[in-house]
């Protein structure tokens, strides 16, 4: 979830098109190419992803609402010097890296570890991790509607508070069910989180530098991902301290909320739109999505519980994750260029490949922590790249009307396969064997090679 590294995940195509509307243009006709070269970002794919977070993807579903929201900042007379909006931007990005530290990048390594000390299954373990996702995928459309009650101010003194209840009743209760329900609870406050510092981050930054502002604000996010396993190299898992850190860590990030209460607004209220279905038209896209959900998060909860049974120590476990994350953010502007110069088809094949191959090579290379590690980096950019890649193709191949319908598409693609991909790889490991990570995510890109090669076939007949 970076991207949601992430994940994210990605308004950002349609939050600065809209965000840039002048009179008398109409931007639901007008090509993304055009709408990002005119306002002086560029055309191409590999441009359009400075601006896109590497994994995450519940702000794609909420680009309609993202309009609403620009063309109300647009109608604000401008209140705040440039130095001051720099100032509040610069908080919102620190509020909000200090959440997706905690929130995606810390606690999700940190409740798989510490549940496996206790020997609990992981097929148990798969599940618990999966609650917040679920939360996410049960509440991000009536977010939008919250956040226009609320404000931005209260939307994020709600999501920590949330995330510090859940973190200390963590820390309380061995019972999976309550712990079941304290991570669904702090993914409510993630999604909060979520949605209301990406609207911020709009809202406050000026139309001309609007692009960078999300650009900066979507890479910390990325980054969030990979720093957070970091803490438990420094703290452990088999304490309450983490626990507690990351409650510490997150009050910081509500404070800062209160420090920002001269630019809050409240968002206007969204309207339904129905959507249409995609899954003919861009089938490889929404399965890269899914498969790209599926494999990040099963890798996120299990990658550092794998590499303790290979013999690794927990701070070398846990780097890995970080690695990963690493490798899932860096990479995502190469794999658009890439897909800029040859063909997201290339791009997607390529992806698919190295995932496939990393899941039969790491096994092999656990006396070589360094061999390991370049691989978990390649393998974390291919999985990333499977969702930026969907969202490429989608792009390309729907008209300029289905555009947001096809973010939204992708985005619930992305988010099923987090809730699942835990799951099924929790009950890999716990039913058919300890690589289960490597058969489950293995068995995912072998079937989206094989789908992309049918594709192909089928073209070429």
């Amino acid at each position: 979830m970076r991207a949601l590294t992430s994940t994210a995940v990605s308004a950002v195509p349609y939050t600065y098109q809209y965000g840039s509307q002048s009179a008398g243009e109409s931007l639901d006709a007008m090509p993304i190419s055009k709408v990002l070269m005119r306002d002086g970002l560029g055309g191409s794919a590999a441009d359009w992803l400075l601006c896109k977070p590497a994994d995450i993807a519940m702000s794609i579903a909420l680009s309609p609402w993202c309009k609403k929201v620009c063309l109300f900042m647009e109608s604000l007379t401008p209140a705040f010097s440039d130095r001051q909006r720099w100032l509040a931007l610069t908080q919102i990005n620190t509020l909000s890296a200090l959440s997706q530290i905690v929130q995606i990048g810390t606690v999700t390594p940190l409740l798989s570890l510490s549940l496996e000390q206790k020997g609990v299954e992981p097929a148990q373990i798969g599940v618990v991790v999966s609650a917040s996702w679920l939360a996410i995928l049960l509440l991000y459309k009536i977010v939008p509607r919250l956040l226009g009650h609320w404000g931005l101010v209260n939307a994020n003194l709600v999501s920590a508070g949330l995330t510090i209840l859940a973190l200390i009743g963590m820390t309380l209760t061995s019972n999976l069910y309550l712990i079941f329900g304290l991570n669904f609870v702090l993914g409510v406050g993630l999604i909060l989180r979520w949605i209301a510092c990406d609207t911020w981050i709009v809202v406050v930054a000026s139309k001309r530098e609007r692009g960078r502002a999300i650009g900066v604000h979507e890479t910390l996010m990325g980054l969030g991902i990979a720093i957070g396993p970091l803490l438990l190299v420094l703290l452990g898992v088999d304490s309450t301290v983490p626990y507690y850190a990351c409650a510490a860590i997150v009050f910081v990030s509500g404070c800062l909320a209160v420090v920002l209460k001269r630019h809050d607004t409240r968002p206007p209220l969204p309207t339904e739109k129905r959507h249409g279905k995609l899954f003919s038209v861009i089938p490889v896209a929404l399965c890269g999505a899914f498969i790209a959900g599926f494999a990040e998060t099963s890798t996120v909860s299990f990658l550092a519980g794998y590499s303790l049974s290979a013999g690794y120590l927990l701070a070398t476990a846990t780097v890995l994750i970080s690695v990963f994350g690493l490798g899932g953010t860096l990479l995502q502007l190469p794999i658009g260029w890439m897909a800029d110069n040859s063909s997201y088809k290339t791009g997607q094949l390529i992806c698919g490949a190295v995932l496939v191959a990393g899941t039969l090579a790491i096994p092999f290379c656990s006396a070589l922590p360094w061999l390991t590690a370049c691989i978990v980096f390649l393998w974390g950019g291919a999985i990333g790249g499977m969702n930026t890649l969907a969202v490429i193709e989608a792009g390309h191949r729907v008209g300029e009307h289905q555009v947001s319908t096809a973010m939204t598409a992708i985005a619930l693609f992305y988010t099923v396969g987090s809730v699942l991909g835990p799951i099924a790889t929790g009950a890999t490991v716990s039913y058919v064997s300890p690589h289960g990570l490597m058969i489950s995510v293995g068995i995912a890109g072998a079937f989206f090679v094989a789908l992309l090669a049918f594709k192909r076939e089928r073209a070429d007949a």
